[in-house]
């Protein structure tokens, strides 16, 4: 390994650990106040058969203003609301340093936050080391990123926000553009805007036909239409295939981790499980993995041409 590339490496992870810590404040305090964090169409993700589902928390207020991405601009404690000084808040060292509590009234911090920025910091030096210090490898780190937020999300409210999906869409169409004209992007990005909107349409109406025909054979709710919108949102960046991949895998460690959860812990069939993180799951296999096999499977059922 030459100097460069061990002095992109090391930076990617440092860059990781510092974006990490930026995703836990997302994690954290866009469910707050959903007509202020997400907006008031969001209301329309709780469906009928979902209402028992964690609710989203109540808004906080600091100084009398409501807390938000941008507000306050440094971090603070959720336990005594103080604002931390800098130096309870390097990534991960801090927390390691101050034994995962806060230094200020001694509340404990939760694991999540250096394990958020261990996934960030990891993501980051894999996409750099499997695309290089290239246009591409920022993307695919983008899409990273954005991905932990939606799981964490999920995980904890079952909801993905339209604040995140509806700008990503735009994006990811965007990117798909340019990638028309110029060829910025490498696989497994979208070759150009038809790919892009064509990953976007397919992939999110497919999953829409697989939601709304568990709803009518079954009479209840099985997927939000968050999922749908992430869908919609990793289309436009990765293009059919990308789509395709993504929810043949999602689908697959999905069905496994819920049929694990019933054998194991003893979960009704009825038990609801976020979809979101095994689309994430999908998503990310497929970024990093060469998918030959999956498009001769897909190329028996529809009949698209193969790059």
């Amino acid at each position: 390994m030459d100097t460069i590339s061990l002095f992109i490496q090391l930076n990617s992870i440092i860059f990781g650990l510092v974006i990490g810590s930026f995703l836990s404040v997302c994690i954290y305090r866009i469910p707050l106040g959903r007509s202020i964090a997400i907006g008031p169409d969001e209301e329309e993700e709780v469906e009928p058969g979902l209402e028992a589902l964690p609710s989203l928390p109540t808004q906080q207020f600091i100084d009398g203003k409501p807390v938000s991405i941008l507000f306050p601009p440094r971090s603070f404690c959720p336990a005594c609301r103080a604002q931390l000084p800098w130096f309870h808040n390097v990534p991960l060292f801090s927390w390691l340093l101050l034994r995962g509590r806060c230094g200020l009234c001694q509340a404990p911090i939760s694991a999540r936050y250096p394990i958020v920025e261990l996934m960030s910091a990891f993501f980051c030096w894999l996409s750099f080391f499997h695309f290089g210090f290239t246009p591409t490898a920022f993307v695919i780190y983008g899409l990273c990123a954005t991905l932990i937020v939606i799981s964490f999300i999920d995980i904890d409210y079952f909801i993905i926000p339209n604040v995140i999906t509806f700008p990503g869409i735009a994006l990811g169409l965007a990117t798909a553009t340019a990638n028309q004209f110029f060829s910025w992007f490498a696989y497994p990005c979208a070759t150009g805007f038809v790919d892009g909107i064509l990953g976007s349409l397919l992939g999110a109406g497919f999953l829409w036909l697989m939601a709304e025909g568990y709803f009518r054979i079954q009479g209840r709710v099985g997927m939000g239409l968050g999922d749908v919108k992430l869908l919609a949102f990793l289309g436009a960046f990765l293009g059919v295939w990308g789509s395709f991949y993504t929810i043949f895998i999602g689908s697959l460690v999905g069905s496994v981790v819920g049929i694990m959860m019933i054998l194991v812990g003893g979960k009704k069939m009825s038990h609801h499980l976020p979809f979101g993180p095994y689309l994430a799951a999908g998503a990310i296999l497929y970024m990093f993995s060469h998918t030959e096999w999956l498009r001769w499977i897909v190329a028996l059922i529809v009949p698209l041409p193969i790059n």
